[in-house]
């Protein structure tokens, strides 16, 4: 299988010359992001410089964006995981999941606040490779195991029995492409940290990216991508300002790449983001 971020990893040198599209692909289109801290920092309005998705919709010029991203947000749940969208936690606690920003989405679009996405972009994994011991069933199950679930079955589960990192991916991204079967998707792996071990980053994004490939979404592996090093940041903080969330500069930059790579994205899919 040829994951979609190794398209992406190939056609990036044709893009580092900072070639500018004529036209964005995002013109007139609504955006919606989830996420954890480096989406959040920018706002929910995406209107803070210090968060990648600033410079994103400044560059990319999209009809609305707006982030449901949350501060200490995983992918994986816990056993005492509930569907919980009142709660606002900026630090990880049971219910501050992917899974509650998927359903606020959902509300918020039933409810008619929202308009329907054209585009879906989740950012999320950091909390997962800082914190496994506050999610102790995140590798209890391999990636194939995961895909080899029948959907109807996963999607029937609560949250609080959804407990692995691999399982947890899919059961997201299931529930999105249901509701929102003309939207595309673009997940998005964490970026490196100071904080996190290389091994444990590596094995964290792998796990994304083989299920998100496999349930026909596109991914972008920032670890490998965007700018920021950490054993640069662990001498010289400068694209980071703790060693884990951006500075403007280290937004600004990752914003660059991930908008290259969006519009590849766009150029080379299908309406429902589904093959590169």
């Amino acid at each position: 299988m040829v994951y979609k971020s190794l398209a992406i990893l190939l056609i990036f040198a044709s893009l580092s010359s900072g070639r500018a599209f004529a036209e964005s692909v995002l013109e007139g289109k609504t955006v919606v992001l989830l996420g954890d801290s480096n989406t959040w920092i920018g706002g929910d309005a995406c209107d803070r410089p210090d968060g990648w998705n600033f410079w994103f919709a400044q560059g990319m010029n999209p009809g609305s964006i707006r982030s449901y991203a949350r501060s200490g947000a995983t992918w994986s749940h816990t056993s005492a995981t509930t569907r919980n969208t009142v709660e606002y936690s900026e630090i990880i606690t049971d219910d501050n999941v992917i899974y509650n920003q998927v359903v606020r989405l959902i509300e918020a679009v039933d409810n008619g606040v929202q308009d329907s996405p054209d585009l879906v972009m989740v950012a999320a994994g950091t909390n997962d490779a800082w914190f496994p011991h506050l999610r102790p069933e995140e590798f209890g199950r391999t990636p194939r195991e995961a895909l080899g679930r029948d959907a109807g079955e996963l999607l029937a589960l609560p949250p609080g029995k959804v407990l692995s990192l691999p399982e947890a991916v899919r059961y997201n991204l299931l529930i999105l492409q249901g509701r929102f079967p003309d939207a595309r998707f673009i997940v998005m792996t964490p970026i490196q940290s100071v904080k996190i071990s290389s091994g444990m980053l590596a094995d964290v994004s792998g796990i994304i990216e083989e299920v998100a490939s496999s349930t026909g979404v596109s991914v972008i592996r920032q670890d490998m991508l965007c700018p920021v090093d950490s054993s640069r940041e662990m001498v010289n903080r400068r694209l980071t300002t703790d060693g884990t969330h951006t500075s403007k500069e280290g937004a600004r930059l990752n914003a660059s790449v991930i908008i290259d790579c969006v519009n590849q994205i766009f150029a080379s899919s299908t309406p429902a983001g589904r093959d590169i």
